[in-house]
């Protein structure tokens, strides 16, 4: 093997690399970004890409996917659907899965990921003018929220920010697993409906729910739309020592 310390962006891209490796197709599920970058990947590496995105995905980022060389198309699965079709695919025909999500026996890529996260983490830290009172950090499927919440929780330590972590309240995962408190990850099925359908998000990452479990402060669950908001303090789960949510 060679040491990653050696490989360069233009080793990765280079002919060289492509006939070593030979052909590979990379598949995910995704509302937008991460597809977007799957398949901005695949295409530097000159290789293919298959993105299956959820019911709800914008047609605009379905067609920024597709600028970037991937056989893309929205599904009428939820998000959750639409990466086991990925990883089903993947293993029936020798397709690379990359996945921001874990669960048992499929950890790796996920880790990686969450590494990768916490570099755009480190960027905005490196840029803060004084430490944050407060962070507030999108959940999905927990993989971001659990990056940066573990990079902010080391550099401060004791003395680190409260961290929100909002989700809307049809696809509350977090906030499920969080208020049963009994050591097992609560998903939730169905059709998630939200305009925020990044994050409609059914089934929290096993190994993003490690580190919220233990630093997180806050659970905010949004609803459809801005409404009053109200506390209710979480007296099962020490970790999240309240969970507020829109009404």
């Amino acid at each position: 093997g060679i040491d990653m310390k050696e490989v360069t962006y233009e080793k990765l891209t280079s002919e060289e690399t492509r006939k070593a490796l030979g052909d590979i197709t990379f598949v995910t599920a995704t509302d937008g970004n991460h597809g977007r970058g799957v398949a901005w990947t695949a295409n530097q590496l000159r290789q293919h890409s298959v993105v299956y995105m959820p019911e709800g995905s914008a047609e605009e980022r379905l067609m920024n996917i597709r600028a970037e060389g991937a056989e893309a198309s929205i599904t009428d699965l939820n998000y959750d659907d639409a990466v086991r079709l990925a990883n089903r695919n993947a293993e029936e025909k020798g397709w690379v899965m990359v996945q921001d999500t874990a669960w048992e026996g499929y950890e790796d890529i996920p880790r990686w990921i969450m590494q990768g996260y916490g570099t755009m983490g480190l960027e905005a830290y490196e840029q803060l003018p004084e430490k944050p009172t407060h962070i507030f950090l999108q959940a999905g499927v927990g993989s971001l929220a659990g990056a940066i919440t573990g990079l902010f929780s080391s550099l401060y330590g004791d003395e680190k920010p409260i961290i929100g972590i909002v989700e809307p309240d049809q696809a509350d995962c977090l906030f499920r697993t969080a208020k049963a408190d009994d050591g097992k990850l609560h998903p939730v099925t169905g059709h998630m409906r939200t305009i925020m359908a990044g994050l409609a998000c059914g089934e929290p990452c096993s190994i993003g729910w490690q580190v919220l479990s233990d630093y997180a402060d806050y659970r905010r669950l949004l609803h459809g739309c801005y409404l009053p908001l109200t506390w209710h303090p979480c007296l099962h789960n020490p970790s999240a020592r309240f969970l507020f949510r829109l009404f």
